[in-house]
């Protein structure tokens, strides 16, 4: 009796699917994709042959299909020629894998019309439209697929994740309403500092331009740095900074430069004392002390080599 019921556990052990998920998800940021940017999805426990990524999201609907290695562990790389394609909202990833019997019974088919249909081993079971016509909400075309995997004769396993697409931003920090900078002085080094959502393999192109010509007087390119809710950039110019006048610093990532930028104004003046640039600058006073300290010492020596002067001169006459 024992071993019998050993033997049906072992067969029920020996029948569950056992399907491929996600182990390590590269976006942007957390469940977000940037257009432009490098996502890569890598996952294990893919034992039962190739796996099938689909994509859902606006106006737009793919499939790929890879091998894992030898131990289950596959990857899906979705390049910024691909992710420059989305449009900004939320998008459905499907990850499929083809269950015991290594075969996919569900699978897309396109139609004359537009529309993406449903096959069940080449049998259309549902019509899910035109990607142009994918609604925001994503959840319930996914949700349709998913659905046909549950009929009798269908054993593959569907794995559904979502994440937000969004255009490339860059903000920069300490920047008013007006768009401009706080102000700087000629002959300090020079720091600006700001926030992106595009993914840490980007570069960032900084350039300064006087803001009257237009003419460019440095560039620079700087990195994404990771950061804890967001990724952070900084640009820094060391002394003597920059002459005074009016600029324009643009900041912009390379692969995406319709919406991938941002520029703000940013006002040199020169190093003045009490608003009048005529005024020489007096050296410091040493730390507790007066106007008045320096002062007296010199008023009496003075006066001392008045009189003394005074003294030589009656005495001559005489």
């Amino acid at each position: 009796m024992n071993s019998t019921i050993l033997a049906v556990i072992l067969l029920i052990l020996i029948v569950l699917p056992v399907s491929a998920d996600l182990t390590v998800i590269n976006t942007s940021t957390p469940q977000t994709i940037v257009k432009a940017d490098t996502v890569t999805l890598s996952g294990s426990g893919a034992q039962n042959g190739s796996i099938t990524l689909w994509i859902f999201g606006s106006n737009y609907f793919a499939t790929m299909t890879t091998t894992p290695d030898k131990k289950g562990n596959y990857t899906f790389t979705l390049k910024p020629a691909d992710t420059n394609r989305f449009s900004p909202g939320k998008y459905a990833f499907l990850i499929q894998d083809p269950g015991a019997n290594q075969v996919f019974e569900i699978g897309p088919l396109s139609w004359s019309d537009g529309s993406i249909r449903i096959s069940d081993r080449g049998k259309v079971v549902e019509n899910i439209g035109s990607p142009a016509t994918f609604p925001a909400n994503i959840v319930p075309v996914a949700e349709t697929v998913l659905n046909a995997s549950d009929r009798p004769d269908v054993d593959d396993i569907f794995t559904p994740y979502y994440f937000y697409v969004e255009e490339p931003t860059i903000h920069f920090n300490r920047e008013n309403s007006a768009g401009s900078l706080p102000d700087q002085t000629t002959g300090e080094a020079l720091l600006i500092t700001g926030t992106t959502n595009i993914g840490t393999e980007n570069q960032l192109q900084v350039s300064v331009r006087n803001a009257t010509s237009g003419d460019l007087v440095t560039s620079q390119t700087i990195p994404v740095v990771e950061g804890a809710n967001t990724n952070q950039w900084t640009y820094s110019l060391n002394e003597p900074g920059l002459p005074p006048g009016s600029y324009t610093v643009t900041v912009g990532e390379q692969k995406y430069t319709t919406k991938g930028s941002a520029s703000a104004q940013l006002m040199i003046r020169e190093y003045l004392i009490a608003g009048n640039s005529s005024f020489i600058p007096q050296p410091e006073l040493p730390p507790g002390t007066t106007p008045f300290d320096v002062l007296l010492p010199l008023l009496i020596s003075g006066a001392a080599l008045a009189i003394i002067g005074i003294i030589m001169l009656v005495s001559l006459r005489k």
